[in-house]
This record gives structure tokens, sequence and C-alpha cells, in this order.
């Protein structure tokens, strides 16, 4: 978990094919988002009842070219630093 909730998080986004050639690598930060996550929960929670374990999804502002297509084989890797990398294999 992050040290400071408030501080910029930096969010990577990965995908190789099956050998792990890198075919699309892009970078973010929270910082550029309009709004703090603290800001977005706390308004969401304002006046909806949410339900523990309940996820606030904003994209993550990185996008692959249009004319790129995910194939079973790949590997999208998302990854926040201080709380980890999520990882997904594309199933055919």
């Amino acid at each position: 978990m992050p040290d400071d909730w408030d501080a910029p998080w930096t969010i990577r986004l990965r995908i190789t094919d099956a050998g792990g050639a890198e075919l699309f690598a892009g970078e973010t930060s929270t910082d550029r988002m309009k709004r703090t996550p603290r800001e977005l929960a706390a308004w969401v929670v304002r006046d909806n009842p949410i339900p523990p374990g309940s996820v606030l999804l904003t994209g993550t502002g990185l996008v692959p070219p249009d004319d790129y297509t995910l194939r079973p084989g790949h590997v999208v890797e998302i990854e926040i630093d201080g709380i980890g990398v999520l990882t997904n294999p594309v199933a055919g």
C-alpha cells in the first residue's frame, strides 16, 4: 500500500506477446486526473450506499493505437507503485 494516499501514483501499462516481446508500453500518473481518488471516493458515497469491497474504476488514461488488437497469448500488465502489478493473459 502507498505510504501517502494523497501523493500522486505512477501507473504503467505494458502489453507483451507470448514470447515476452513488448508490443505497447505507456505511463501516466494520478496527478493528471481532474479530481483525486480521495475526492472521487467521497463523491460516490455521498448519497449512495456502497457495499464493502466495491471498486471505483477511473480508467488508466493509457490506450494503445486504434489499429492495435489484443490476441491470444498477449499479456497485459498494469503496475501502480506501492500497490503492485495486475497481470492478465489474453485467452483464445
